[in-house]
């Protein structure tokens, strides 16, 4: 673990201010074609999931996900967790509904920096570090169906697994407002508090600052992953979590985890250990998000 602090360190970041900074704050209104979502992007939140510093995740989250109005978001029902799967992997699917006849969902949050295009780049242009990218700044809660992306790991399509987590309906929540800096700049990010409360307790507060890369490198690791190499004005961009989540592994049990002979015994293993987690939501929890400047939302989970 010590190993692991060292390698993710956060990266030097210059602090746009939203008391100081020239910009804007506006009603979000998102409508994107896609959404891009990086994972592992702090260096706490390495740690306390178990995994390697290795760089950034990426992958797609479908823009279905989008919880545009209404503030409940509904647990993915078994049925529809399978039927996720077997868009995957027919044949898991059918070995996963075999053996587990009840199938929670470990259900979690993760409140987010999102970022809008608004503008397209491509994928040459982030490589220069000279390059200021034309974003907005908003406020999201990712949430995640763990149980789907649990039995992805340890697979070449790992990355299509964690996508499949978080696009049930509802599982996009974005904040109410959008933040747009007069002048971009290349190396800078802008500088809020993220806070996540769970029925008023407090689970995650994390500072922007704290990433390990830059938005500009954010975006050109999304833009890597898209065929084209063009991010298109209007997507978004979610730059992932800081450390507070529900579903935690230490760095050895991931470890010992690897060894078990396939994705359903990784799966019993992960039910046995956080399926009575009190972290974990559950119908009738209220998570509440907060950004400073980016607004806050209140969801319910429901049944």
């Amino acid at each position: 673990m010590g190993l692991l602090a060292a390698r993710a360190v956060p990266a030097s970041l210059t602090a746009l201010d939203p008391d100081r900074t020239p910009g804007r704050t506006q009603p979000l209104t998102l409508t994107p074609k896609r959404v891009h979502a990086l994972g592992l992007t702090y260096a706490a939140h390495i740690n306390e999931t178990g995994s390697d510093a290795g760089g950034p995740a990426v992958f797609a989250k479908d823009v279905s996900s989008l919880l545009v109005q209404g503030d409940s978001v509904a647990s993915p029902s078994r049925d529809a967790m399978l039927a996720a799967v077997a868009r995957l992997d027919a044949a898991l699917s059918s070995r996963v509904a075999s053996r587990f006849p009840e199938l929670p969902p470990l259900l979690d949050y993760e409140v987010e920096l999102g970022l809008v295009l608004l503008e397209d780049v491509r994928a040459d242009a982030l490589e220069r570090p000279d390059f200021a990218p034309p974003v907005g700044y908003f406020l999201a809660n990712d949430v995640t169906a763990r149980t789907v992306q649990v039995l992805g790991e340890g697979r070449p399509d790992r990355m299509a697994f964690w996508g499949a987590a978080k696009s049930f309906p509802g599982f996009l929540v974005p904040g109410p407002l959008l933040w747009v800096p007069d002048a971009p700049q290349a190396e800078a990010c802008l500088d809020v508090t993220l806070t996540l409360t769970v029925n008023g307790e407090v689970r995650q507060r994390g500072r922007t600052l704290e990433l390990i890369a830059s938005p500009r490198e954010l975006l050109r690791l999304a833009a890597r992953a898209v065929p084209s190499g063009l991010l298109e004005k209007g997507d978004a961009v979610l730059t992932g979590t800081p450390s507070g989540v529900a579903f935690t592994v230490p760095a050895w049990k991931r470890k010992l985890a690897a060894l078990l002979p396939g994705p359903t015994a990784r799966l019993s293993a992960a039910l046995r250990t956080h399926a009575a987690n009190p972290r974990i939501l559950k119908a009738g929890d209220v998570v509440e998000m907060d950004g400073g400047v980016l607004g806050r939302r209140r969801i319910t989970l429901t049944g």
